[in-house]
């Protein structure tokens, strides 16, 4: 959170971070990036699909992770 409220800060060329810089990290990281298209393509469900695939994958072969159901 600190690095998107320092970031945000950096891009209007301020120093340090203030009060609304982290409001507005703390909106991005909680909601995500807004997007104006909200059309996901099928290339983008495909690569998400493999993403979270992944993620399954690693927690079917490590020792100790919280069982797939």
């Amino acid at each position: 959170m600190v690095n998107v409220a320092i970031l945000r800060a950096i891009k209007v060329s301020r120093n340090y971070a203030n009060n609304n810089d982290f409001d507005y990290a703390l909106d991005r990281i909680s909601m995500g990036i807004g997007r104006t298209n909200m059309l996901i393509t099928d290339k983008d469900k495909l690569m998400t699909a493999y993403h979270e695939g992944g993620h399954t994958i690693t927690a079917m072969l490590t020792e100790g992770a919280t069982p797939v159901k």
